[in-house]
């Protein structure tokens, strides 16, 4: 066992590029808050039973440790004091000599410094309203990180982050959280509507970015690395990101659910529409190795060499659905109308795009034939 909790324990095994072995996110307010600790505490119990707390006095220990926070790049100063420490007796990690409970750390407010530099993340919050302007507002930064949680399951450590992070926002009215690991700004309302059902909310960053080539997007996601997850890209041309983005969250928690692995050669999707997987580096910073997804000719525009197949085809299918796509990914209409797979979105597509033509045809005829009787 490590002396230093800041540490991941090692068996032999080199961490992987990109893997974040302290998992920190900052909540952001326009006023300083007041933390009090024994009320996190009891919202915290509603969702992890068998948890302590410590509020100090901290060991001096304990004060270096947080060297691993300063070295992060943050919206706040560098001055680290711990408010509490919570010991999730839920979540346990097993050394060679003991058996420890997973920490969750929270840390003092801390004034945001000026002058930082938020275009790069706003470009790619496509969750965020508000621009600009509404952070401009924020005066204050507290910072939430784990501990001892590295060598969990990823699932597990997620569950057990986001159960902390809901409880410390209903608690301390915070009004946005600065997800570092997926490069991205969340709305604290949005996060804590959404968390229970969408394990990776705010920790899964779809991007989208325009290539050289006018017709030529590149979509990727941030924030599964951090995890020991691969995160996934996909270049394409001829096809609008809309089209692709369904497709990345899918993969993304077919990934999560299946213990971060997939094969060079499978094919994700449902019936009718397969990707090709294949595992290369990342075309985009920051620099680590990705699934890179291949839509097929037409479109594909990576490395990969091999072609999947179905995509480039039309075909016939009838009206048995599967429960649900390979990947879990429900697409949803702005009415409210759900999806089974992204096969059956394009069908629908296709479907009222033919209807409209059909319609635009009656409404030619009807003119014409109006023409005539004048």
């Amino acid at each position: 066992m490590t002396d230093s909790a800041g540490q991941q324990p090692r068996d032999g095994k080199r961490l992987k590029p990109g893997f974040l072995p302290v998992y920190a996110v900052e909540l952001l307010f326009r006023e300083e808050p007041k933390l009090d600790p024994s009320q996190i505490l009891q919202g915290i119990h509603q969702r992890i039973r068998k948890t302590a707390i410590n509020t100090g006095p901290f060991r001096e220990t304990e004060q270096v440790e947080n060297e691993a926070l300063r070295r992060k790049e943050t919206t706040g100063s560098d001055q680290f004091e711990l408010a509490a420490v919570f010991y999730h007796g839920d979540y346990t990690v097993t050394f060679t000599d003991a058996e420890v409970p997973a920490q969750t750390r929270l840390f003092d407010p801390r004034p945001i410094r000026e002058a930082l530099n938020w275009e790069g993340v706003l470009q790619q919050s496509w969750k965020w309203e508000g621009g600009a302007e509404r952070l401009e507002e924020y005066r204050y930064t507290v910072t939430l990180c784990d501990w001892y949680a590295a060598m969990l399951p990823f699932e597990r450590r997620m569950e057990m982050f986001q159960s902390v992070l809901a409880s410390v926002v209903e608690t301390t009215g915070c009004d946005a959280v600065y997800w570092q690991p997926s490069g991205q700004l969340i709305d604290a309302r949005s996060f804590l509507a959404a968390h229970a059902n969408e394990p990776l909310y705010g920790a899964l960053n779809v991007r989208v970015y325009q290539m050289q080539r006018q017709d030529e997007v590149l979509v990727d996601t941030l924030g599964l690395t951090a995890l020991g997850i691969p995160d996934i890209q996909c270049r394409v041309s001829g096809l609008t990101p809309d089209r692709v983005i369904p497709m990345i969250y899918g993969a993304a928690y077919y990934l999560y659910g299946n213990g971060g692995r997939v094969e060079d050669g499978q094919l994700l999707g449902g019936a009718g529409l397969r990707w090709r997987c294949e595992e290369q580096p990342s075309v985009l910073a920051p620099e680590r190795a990705v699934i890179d997804l291949n839509p097929g000719h037409p479109y594909y525009s990576g490395t990969q060499t091999e072609d999947p197949v179905g995509l480039e085809k039309e075909e016939s299918f009838g009206d048995e659905w599967p429960e649900e796509s390979e990947s879990g990914y429900r697409l949803r209409e702005e009415d409210g109308t759900e999806f089974r797979s992204e096969r059956e979105y394009r069908i629908q597509e296709r479907q009222r795009a033919a209807a409209a033509e059909a319609e635009a045809s009656r409404s030619s005829r009807a003119e014409s034939d109006g023409d005539r009787e004048r």
